[in-house]
């Protein structure tokens, strides 16, 4: 939630505006009557009043006080799933992506990273932590760590899996250092060169960039923008290719947001057991849903351990702490050596701090504000996207995570617009990165954690006239 007060009261009136609360052209409290409702001061209303009327959202008319000028209804239709018939074939990424990482653009320009908010307090909190362990605790000088990492934290871990519906002992853990991490050391204990994994499109080019390093194949199979990777569509490519893994984001997955049905978890799990073949399932975004709790993982319904659930921090607190996570089910031990050829041990201070702070609180204090925050400000994003974007655009409808993904009519070359952009100062990550079969050429995605600024909307109106420019070029 914005820390500004007035910020806070514009967003509620923003609410009751989307919702139907309160309709187009009717009439707002008067800013005394608004100030005494809500506990307020009347500079606080004033200031609320003013910033919705800059957005749009509100007019005030002379002697009559602010009105509801326009209904913004969120009339974005979400993307359309591609149908492109599924094949296996080797991953390669492309400069584009290096481009994408290696480009500095200023932080009101970039929308292409997919990393938490700055400006939430647990960033100073994790710096406090740090100091303070760093100069209390022994962790230099006292030889390695553990494998498996250290105990501490695997506790932590353990205990906050019973949100996702996962109840495990801290023995079962295996730390990593990071998420992406943690996926590639279950990687080489699943697959060979030349293997095939299922993924599904679009996919985390992170993803595909570890299943080219592997010299895997990839055989993607099509999202639906609400439901996630079709098990019909799996079920045909399991019954034809010699599938040896599958790799998906089931919760809030990047980046299409969209978060896969329990029903739909199950019947995935059924196939999981009827081909008995792994699933690495990355669960990077489940702590950060937006409505009452977070779905269940899908390693909640594995009985046989063939579900290796791969998690980290760094979306929810800061990819500087490099903590990852691994549960590994029946290949522990398959795993806990491929980290000790690979990575050996894990530094120790980071994961003195992760475990204090899940285990004092601080973390779920933290994520009852990263939530609120970050649904705010996908909201606010979809709102730009309506008032600046073409009205052919569709937009994915996330419902957690920190990213979103707009598609474009097939005229609109998003890689095109990508260069132009850059050269500008605004960066996005272009759609073709996000398949190895040239899909998604007309997409982008764009990340919404950040706070808005008058600088950032700026970008976004920005890059709006520039698809519209393309669009009817």
């Amino acid at each position: 939630m914005e820390t500004n007060l007035y910020a806070q009261l514009a967003e509620r009136v923003t609410e009751q505006i989307r919702q139907g609360a309160v309709q187009t052209g009717e009439r707002l409290p008067s800013v005394r009557k608004m100030a005494q409702r809500e506990a307020v001061s009347i500079s606080t209303v004033m200031a609320a009043y003013s910033f919705l009327e800059q957005q749009g959202w509100i007019e005030a008319r002379p002697k009559s006080g602010y009105f509801v000028k326009q209904k913004q209804t969120d009339a974005l239709q979400k993307p359309s799933v591609i149908c492109a018939k599924p094949k296996p074939r080797p991953a390669t990424v492309s400069q584009l992506m290096m481009d994408v990482r290696r480009t500095k653009v200023a932080d009101h320009g970039n929308f292409s990273r997919s990393v938490p908010a700055l400006d939430l307090p647990i960033i100073q909190q994790i710096k406090r932590t740090y100091t303070r362990l760093s100069r209390t605790k022994s962790y230099v000088g006292v030889g390695y760590d553990s494998v498996e990492g250290l105990p501490e934290l695997r506790q932590q871990i353990a205990r906050r899996a019973v949100d996702a519906g996962v109840f495990i002992s801290p023995e079962s853990v295996i730390t990593a250092s990071g998420c992406q991490n943690a996926m590639a050391l279950c990687l080489r204990v699943l697959t060979q060169p030349g293997d095939i994994v299922a993924v599904e499109s679009p996919c985390y080019y992170g993803l595909l960039q570890i299943i080219e390093a592997f010299g895997l194949k990839a055989i993607e199979i099509p999202a639906h923008p609400e439901s996630g990777m079709s098990i019909e569509a799996l079920q045909l490519a399991l019954a034809k290719w010699p599938i040896k893994v599958i790799l998906s984001v089931p919760t809030f997955s990047n980046p299409l947001g969209c978060d896969m049905p329990m029903a739909r978890r199950e019947e995935l799990m059924a196939l999981l057991d009827r081909y008995d073949i792994p699933m690495i399932e990355d669960d990077i975004y489940g702590d950060l849903y937006f409505g009452e709790r977070r779905t269940r993982a899908v390693k909640s319904l594995d009985a046989d351990g063939r579900v290796l659930l791969c998690s980290s921090l760094s979306k929810t607190l800061d990819p500087q702490l490099r903590i990852g996570w691994i549960m590994p089910g029946r290949y522990f031990e398959e795993v806990a050596y491929s980290k000790f050829v690979n990575l050996h041990t894990h530094s120790a201070l980071p994961q003195m701090v992760a475990a204090e702070l899940l285990a004092q609180g601080l973390y779920d204090r933290h994520l009852r504000l990263a939530r609120e925050t970050y649904r705010q400000r996908y909201q606010r994003l979809a709102d730009l996207v309506t008032a600046y974007f073409p009205a052919e655009t569709r937009m994915s409808q996330p419902q957690g995570g920190i990213v979103a993904w707009l598609q474009f009519p097939e005229q609109v070359n998003t890689t095109e617009l990508y260069h132009r952009a850059k050269a500008e100062g605004i960066l996005f990550a272009p759609g073709e990165l996000f398949s190895i079969s040239g899909q998604y050429k007309n997409c982008l995605r764009l990340g919404y954690s950040q706070r808005w600024t008058p600088e950032r909307e700026e970008a976004i109106q920005r890059l709006g006239q520039w698809v519209k420019e393309a669009l009817h070029a």
